[in-house]
C-alpha cells in the first residue's frame, strides 16, 4: 500500500462521520458517553472536526467534514458530502503542506456513490481528479475519460465507511470492499475484532474495534495496523482511528461538531 493511501483511509474514517449527528459530550476520561439514536444516515448541515496526531507532534493535521445538501444530481436524488484534510502547524511548515478536498455525491436510495471529485495539494504538486460510477452496469468513468469495469461493491471515500458501518460487527464476520481512488482500485478487507473502549477528547466510548487491511492478490497485508473504532449503538459513529506506519504513529479522533 502506498503512503498516500494511508492518508486516504484515515480520511475515510472522518468522512463517514458526516452520516451521523453527535450530541452530548463528556470530557472526563473515566466516563462513558452515550450517543443518541440515529435519526438518519445523513444530517444536512452537519459539520464534524477531527484532529490528526502524528508521531511526536501534538496535532499534525485536521479533517473537516460537512453534509452540504440533498438534491438531484444527474437525475438521481443524492447527498452532497465534502471532506477537507490538511496539514497544520510544524508539519505544514517544515514537513509537507497537504490540502485535500473531496466532493462526493451519494445515491440517497442505495447509498452507493454516483460521482466524486478530488482537489489535491501535496507540497507544490496540485491535482484534480473525478470519477463517475454506475453500480448497475458495474462501470466507472475516470478522469481521462476511460471507462473501467468495477466490482459490485465499489465505493469512493465518502461512501465506503457508511457501507462498513452497516456490516455485521460480530468478530469473524469479515467483509471486503473495493475502493476507487486516484483512478486505481484497491481491495479493502474489514475484520471486526472485538468490543473495546475508545478514549477521545470528547470522552470514553463503548465501541467495536475493526481492523482495516489491504488485499493484494492472495496476500492479506496489515503493515500499518489500521484500527477503526465505531460506537456500540445504532449510529455506529466513528470516533477514533489509529495507525502504526513506519514513519510514525497516527491517531485521528473526533474533537467537535456543530
Amino acid at each position: 500500500m502506498r503512503r498516500s493511501l494511508i492518508f486516504v483511509i484515515i480520511t475515510i474514517a472522518a468522512v463517514s462521520g458526516s452520516q451521523a449527528q453527535l450530541r452530548g459530550r463528556d470530557r472526563n476520561a473515566g466516563s462513558v458517553v452515550s450517543a443518541p439514536v440515529k435519526t438518519g444516515p445523513f444530517v444536512l448541515g452537519e459539520r464534524l472536526s477531527y484532529d490528526v496526531s502524528w508521531s511526536s507532534f501534538v496535532v499534525a493535521g485536521e479533517l473537516t467534514i460537512e453534509t452540504k445538501s440533498r438534491g438531484p444530481f444527474q437525475g438521481i436524488d443524492a447527498y452532497h458530502v465534502t471532506a477537507q484534510a490538511e496539514s497544520v502547524g510544524p508539519v505544514k511548515a517544515f514537513v509537507s503542506k497537504v490540502n485535500d478536498l473531496y466532493d462526493s455525491f451519494v445515491d440517497a436510495r442505495t447509498y452507493r456513490p454516483v460521482h466524486a471529485e478530488k482537489h489535491s495539494q501535496h507540497g507544490k504538486k496540485r491535482e484534480q481528479t473525478s470519477i463517475t460510477l454506475d453500480s448497475e452496469r458495474h462501470t466507472a468513468r475516470l478522469t481521462d475519460g476511460r471507462s473501467i469495469e468495477i466490482p459490485p461493491d465499489t465505493y469512493d471515500l465518502a461512501s465506503l465507511l457508511f457501507a462498513v458501518r452497516q456490516i455485521d460487527l460480530n468478530p469473524g464476520r469479515i467483509r471486503t470492499f473495493s475502493l476507487l481512488e486516484d483512478d486505481r482500485l484497491y481491495t479493502v478487507r474489514v475484520e471486526p475484532e472485538a468490543r473495546d473502549k475508545a478514549y477521545t477528547h470528547l470522552g470514553t466510548y463503548d465501541t467495536y474495534r475493526l481492523a482495516i487491511k489491504l488485499v493484494e492478490g492472495r496476500e492479506i497485508k496489515d503493515p500499518y495496523k489500521l484500527r477503526l473504532y465505531l460506537t456500540n449503538d445504532s449510529r455506529r459513529l466513528p470516533v477514533l482511528l489509529t495507525a502504526e506506519p513506519s514513519w510514525g504513529q497516527i491517531r485521528v479522533e473526533l474533537t467537535s461538531t456543530n
